[in-house]
């Protein structure tokens, strides 16, 4: 099993700053030339600081102002080695804090008047202008080397920071596709919901009735029982049809050409003739062309509409069913004769809807405590088409369902211009 690198010798960086320290050591022990130990030693030393500006550049700038300020009270005569501190200033001005390459930048100009200081020495005739010259080259060359290490540490940042908002600008994108998935999921389970009860509710409440109704005339009537069987075949047989649709929408496959397509204007006069002999349909105009969602929509409210007089209204209700068809518009009306709200669960004047779809599609204006999921269900598809829906309780007994499916969605209004 072998031992990891160290995390310094892993980064590829180190070998150019091995590298680089090595050159400048060498340079500097040639230029040297016969130099003693003294000289030596404390160029190397202070080349060796070149190892560490990268991952320790404070410890880099402390180890080289000591070395440096040794080598001016120690050594008689400048090093060549002294390249090294504005190289070190830049490695701090760049890869440490902003506090430490402020740092850098005055210790390098301190040192660029302390090494010609000594040095050169102030006392003799001309000394005063080779200071000046000296020095100020040296500061030059320290503010240089400084500006360009801050400089490209700004950029490095400004890279980051344009990174970091990429990277949030992304985060942010996936979460709204997530949250629209969600919507659209969630969308998608309330129609399929919506498609289940009307399909389950209406074809059960019409078995139930055609059973109990077969039982009680089959004994004197034998031959009507032939009648309801073959309505509760048929009722069975249209309620699978249209599960094995939905099925095999929600498996995202081909549709099969044996499953029935969605219901539509086309097929209210049968629907209403298989809901029994309580129910009277009545017509005006022609059936025009229509799009699916709206034919399946204004199928439903009719559907929902039998169904809720089915359950509530009372076994000797009656209903009628009037279906106009107009310009622009088909306008339907779902009426019965029986116990009217109070066997909804509904109170008060009734219950409106209006697209484009509101908050609570059915519960507008004096709202009932309660409201059914059929009521509700009919009012989401309605205001989902920008149409109407008014259920409420007749005055005296019964109740009404009023719907109004406009044969194309209304226009956006036009952007109006405020004058200054």
């Amino acid at each position: 099993m072998t031992t990891p690198a160290p995390p310094l010798v892993r980064d590829p960086r180190w070998v150019f700053d091995f590298l680089l320290a090595a050159a400048v050591t060498v340079f500097c022990g040639v230029a040297a030339g016969g130099e003693d130990v003294e000289t030596w030693l404390l160029s190397f030393l202070l080349t060796a600081t070149l190892l560490v500006r990268r991952s320790h550049p404070t410890l880099a700038l402390v180890l080289a102002t000591t070395i440096a300020l040794g080598q001016a009270m120690l050594l008689p005569a400048p090093s060549l080695s002294i390249v090294v501190v504005p190289m070190i200033v830049y490695a701090v001005a760049r890869y440490g804090t902003p506090a430490a390459g402020t740092a850098a930048l005055w210790v390098g100009l301190a040192g660029a008047a302390i090494g010609p200081a000594r040095w050169l020495g102030l006392t003799a005739s001309g000394a005063l202008v080779g200071f000046a010259v000296t020095a100020t080259a040296c500061a030059a060359i320290v503010a240089g080397a400084y500006l360009l290490g801050r400089r490209l540490r700004e950029r490095l940042e400004a890279t980051e920071q344009q990174t970091r908002a990429a990277s949030e600008r992304r985060r942010l994108e996936l979460s709204e596709q997530e949250q629209r998935a969600r919507a659209v999921a969630v969308d998608e389970r309330s129609r399929i919901a919506r498609e289940l009860h009307d399909i389950v509710a209406h074809s059960l409440s019409v078995i139930v009735v055609q059973a109990e109704g077969g039982r009680a005339v089959v004994l004197r009537k034998p031959e009507v029982g032939a009648q309801v069987l073959d309505t509760i075949a048929e009722t069975g047989r249209t309620s699978l049809a249209e599960m094995r649709r939905i099925v095999d929408l929600l498996r995202g496959g081909e549709s099969d050409p044996s499953y029935l397509p969605s219901p539509g204007v086309a097929d209210i006069e049968e629907l209403v003739a298989r809901s029994g002999d309580r129910f009277r349909l009545t017509t005006f105009g022609s059936a025009p062309s229509v799009s699916a969602a709206v034919g399946l929509t204004a199928y439903r409210v009719v559907q929902e509409s039998i169904t809720n007089v089915l359950k509530h209204a009372g076994p000797q209700a009656t209903g009628q069913v009037t279906v106009a068809y107009t310009a622009d518009a088909i306008e339907i009306e779902v009426s019965d004769d029986g116990r009217g709200a109070a066997a909804r669960g509904t109170t008060g004047p009734g219950s409106t809807a209006t697209g484009p779809a509101p908050a609570d599609p059915v519960a507008t204006g004096t709202a009932p405590p309660a409201v059914g999921h059929g009521l509700r269900g009919m009012g989401e598809r309605v205001a989902l088409l920008h149409g109407t829906l008014d259920a409420r309780p007749r005055p005296g007994c019964g109740f009404t369902v009023r719907a109004s499916l406009p044969l194309m969605p209304p226009a956006p209004a036009p952007a109006t211009r405020s004058a200054s």
